[in-house]
């Protein structure tokens, strides 16, 4: 037994051990660089588009949490204490908790605002380039007009894929943090719905009514709020469940939110195509079973009239 209490105290100072060398480089690495921190991942890469190598990027949350529901770690104190410049949201918080702790003298500087329609993450853009220029003295006007045209040109890919596949004419009821990217998309919401912790019983029944009364084809879900209520909608009321991302890095690739705005966009299209496959197997099944109702009934009418030609026989001997 104090075998096995002995292996596993060495296997946890094995693991603290490489968790402060690992900190310690990275820290190493940019001593030459001013730190900025952020809350997400979100603002993490938009400062990365700007600054580029100029800075030292760490952003706090992993990108399929939900920031508002974040566990401060003592990492995050570390990194909290060496940034020069820490940028949030407002919807965390942690943040101000965080910064006591820490101790730390970097400005806390909140970037408000939605991202996830194309006009919202300019905005957003110009807000952080303001702040690395105020607080850094960094210079980020061609990136940030290059970022600028990079946006406008995703958007016009986008409504274009929004024209050719017809989402207007597609149904969906979204959760509600998807909602304002849907909508800018041009499909027709049904019904949103907020995070699944927040949802009554009321609301399920209701959403469920309106879903079947309306033909929804597809259940939009968050995944950083949690999927399962989604997937159970969709599956009650024959909907595609689809479940997009509202924060860069959680796939390989998805380096900003541009990046994330397509990938979404694809697994939208892909749902669409999904449910016309599933409504033609559907209506091929109805048929189907139409048929078979119908060679029953002819099966039963050849029955009856063998049996009448049978008793017609019978009675003329």
């Amino acid at each position: 037994m104090y075998y096995h209490f002995k292996v596993k105290i060495l296997s946890l100072l094995l693991l603290i051990s490489m968790f402060i060398i690992s900190v310690s480089i990275v820290f190493a690495q940019s001593e030459s660089k001013p730190i900025v921190v952020t809350s997400t991942t979100v603002l993490s890469s938009i400062v990365r588009d700007l600054a580029g190598d100029r800075v030292s990027v760490i952003a706090i949350v992993s990108p399929s949490v939900c920031p508002a529901h974040y566990d401060i770690k003592p990492s995050d104190v570390i990194v909290f204490r060496r940034a020069k410049l820490i940028l949030y949201h407002g919807f965390e918080p942690w943040i101000k908790q965080l910064k006591e702790v820490s101790g730390t003298q970097a400005p806390l500087v909140k970037i408000s605002g939605p991202w996830n329609t194309p006009s919202n993450l300019k905005r957003l853009y110009e807000k952080v380039a303001k702040v690395l220029s105020e607080r850094l003295g960094l210079n980020v006007n061609s990136s940030l007009n290059k970022a600028l045209k990079a946006i406008d040109e995703v958007a016009l890919r986008l409504k274009s894929i929004a024209e050719e596949y017809d989402f207007s004419s597609v149904k969906v009821i979204v959760m509600k943090w998807q909602k304002p990217f849907i909508v800018w998309l041009g499909f027709n919401v049904v019904k949103d719905y907020p995070p699944p912790e927040r949802i009554s019983t009321k609301d399920m029944i209701e959403l469920e009514r309106l879903g079947r009364e309306y033909k929804v084809q597809l259940v939009i879900d968050n995944l950083q709020s949690g999927v399962w209520f989604g997937e159970e909608l969709a599956r009650r009321i024959g909907a595609v469940h689809v479940v997009l991302t509202n924060f860069p890095g959680t796939l390989t690739g998805l380096n900003n939110v541009t990046k994330v705005m397509e990938y979404n966009v694809e697994q939208l299209v892909k749902a669409i195509e999904n449910y016309k496959t599933l409504s033609q197997i559907a209506r091929l099944e109805e048929q189907i079973t139409l048929y078979k109702y119908i060679i029953i009934a002819l099966i039963v009418v050849a029955v009856l009239e063998l049996v009448l030609i049978i008793a017609l026989r019978v009675s003329r001997k």
